[in-house]
């Protein structure tokens, strides 16, 4: 991050405190009702290990992206939010995506519409969710039927390659995509446990070459516990104005070599 970003960010945080202590004295019901809000507000201007970028840093790419016109709801993905994703998509051009977590299959749907990949796309379905201790209440009521899961994207899987998985995405089998995925979603379960466990096996998934993204980051105070925690071992992107971190892996290089193809000045 940049100085000018850090004061930035370092102003509005303490502007924003300093206004909570002053209701604590003087209103402290508006008090109680801020302090989740002002808690979040932190999260996402203030995470230390983790490099903050703007959007445009992004490296570029000439293919518009596309969004679906439907309102993604709760457990949905902003505008914002899938604009950061998909941007990420057109960089890395995924031949394999794999999501961990569904949900109703809108983001799943946008993937594909921005991609070429095969996507693999997990969710915990309601009959086989027997373990469920620590589940927030908001997290309980993610769980779906298994005809429910994945809604959105079957009018966009007419040639099948979106493959829906079910399990929970602590136990599940990985092992047969290991070293075989160029970008993984984390977007399940919110648990910090959970985003643990999602990003190792997230790692195992990545071929040399590919990105990790996890959504809800700012959004999930554990998120943004267990995304600081991986980003002891990797470097870690947090996107400004988004719920988006990153990682990438093998990835500039590749770029470079891929820019350096485009224009003719590639090694042969």
């Amino acid at each position: 991050m940049s100085a000018l970003r850090l004061r930035d960010s370092i102003m509005t945080v303490s502007t924003v405190w300093q206004r909570a202590f002053l209701d604590a004295v003087i209103a402290p019901r508006r008090f109680r009702r801020m302090l989740p809000v002002m808690r979040k507000l932190c999260d996402m201007q203030h995470h230390p290990g983790i490099m903050s970028l703007e959007v445009s840093d992004l490296p570029a790419h000439k293919t518009p992206i596309q969004v679906l016109s439907i309102a993604s709801g709760y457990g949905g993905m902003s505008a914002q939010d899938l604009y950061a994703l998909l941007r990420v998509v057109l960089w890395i051009k995924p031949k394999a995506i794999f999501e961990i977590g569904t949900f109703q299959g809108l983001t799943t749907a946008n993937l594909a519409l921005n991609s070429a990949a095969q996507i693999y796309t997990l969710d915990l379905p309601q009959d086989m969710a027997t373990d469920l201790e620590g589940y927030t209440p908001s997290d309980s009521a993610l769980l779906q039927a298994r005809d429910q899961i994945g809604t959105f994207y079957r009018e966009f899987n007419q040639n099948g390659r979106i493959r829906q998985l079910f399990g929970d995405s602590r136990t599940f089998d990985y092992a047969p995509y290991y070293g075989s995925i160029d970008l993984v979603l984390v977007d399940a379960c919110h648990l910090y446990d959970y985003v643990v466990s999602d990003s190792h096996h997230a790692s195992r998934l990545l071929q040399p070459r590919g990105a990790i993204v996890w959504h809800d980051f700012g959004n999930s105070r554990d998120v943004v516990r267990a995304v600081q925690q991986v980003a002891r071992e990797w470097p870690v992107y947090h996107v400004e104005g988004s719920n988006i971190a990153f990682h990438t892996r093998g990835v500039a290089q590749a770029a470079q070599r891929t820019q350096d193809d485009n224009d003719g000045t590639g090694a042969r």
